[in-house]
């Protein structure tokens, strides 16, 4: 498809040297974004065509975080994080949750997708479920926090587990050496900002969160999302006493 983003005016992310295939890269994703956005309007149109439109709830969401090179596979939030959108039906009683054009704040995991769509259609869930419904008036308890996980992408291994609450994100990675240059042939294919930085980083040429990202993965690795929501300051070495305190009680949450 053709290229319909300005990439010259493109916002990069810190962690991404500002080179013209960085820029050609990530105006291809917003393209995509786009073409997406096209195809779930002719889905929506389709459904006011067969009368379904105001019987019809809608959930929008992804399987996984942005498809770029520090996203999909990483345990940042870049990789994590996925776009959730509700639309209830007008012909049937809205859940007291649902207040059209807000945006909730509250945690939820996609394993939260099973027991909420059940409960929609009026099916009891196994009690065994670790998923919860977050709609109706039988909503369970909010999540305090949502985890994650990654181990084999291919034919690579890293084992990284995260687990995140409102605000902060801890990640833990139990592959000594392992980073984001670890090679995976694959993503070095379908991701060409990998093997420039590469290049880069070989030449002296990277600086900022760029270069850090060039480096092996701490042991532990604590962000607070709203000071920092790329991600790029690691405060697990951090005196400040509120960072002390989310990075033991998200230790414990990952344990636990």
């Amino acid at each position: 498809a053709s290229q319909r983003q300005n990439a010259d005016a493109l916002e990069l992310p810190p962690y991404y040297p500002d080179a013209p295939l960085v820029r050609r890269d990530l105006a291809r994703h917003y393209d995509n974004i786009a073409a997406m956005d096209r195809q779930g309007g002719e889905l929506l149109g389709q459904l006011e065509k067969d009368g379904l439109a105001d019987d019809t709830v809608v959930l929008f969401f992804a399987d996984n975080g942005r498809l770029e090179a520090r996203g999909i596979h990483w345990c940042w939030d870049s990789g994590l994080r996925v776009p959730m959108i509700l639309h209830w039906p007008e012909n049937h009683p809205a859940p007291p949750q649902y207040m059209p054009g807000s945006v909730n704040e509250q945690v939820i995991s996609l394993l939260d997708l099973t027991a909420t769509t059940l409960s929609i259609a009026g099916i009891e869930r196994l009690p065994t479920m670790q998923s919860r419904n977050f709609l109706g008036e039988s909503a369970d308890q909010s999540r305090t926090y949502a985890s994650s996980a990654r181990d084999r992408i291919d034919e690579t291994v890293v084992r990284l587990r995260s687990v995140r609450d409102g605000r902060y994100h801890y990640v833990r990675n139990y592959t000594r050496g392992a980073g984001f240059t670890t090679l995976n042939r694959y993503k070095e294919k379908c991701f060409l900002v990998k093997p420039l930085m590469r290049e880069l980083f070989e030449k002296g040429k990277l600086t900022g969160p760029a270069l850090d990202l060039m480096h092996p993965f701490r042991r532990e690795q604590l962000y607070d999302t709203a000071a920092d929501p790329h991600e790029i300051e690691n405060l697990a070495d951090s005196d400040d006493p509120q960072h002390r305190a989310a990075l033991t009680r998200l230790r414990a949450a990952l344990d636990t």
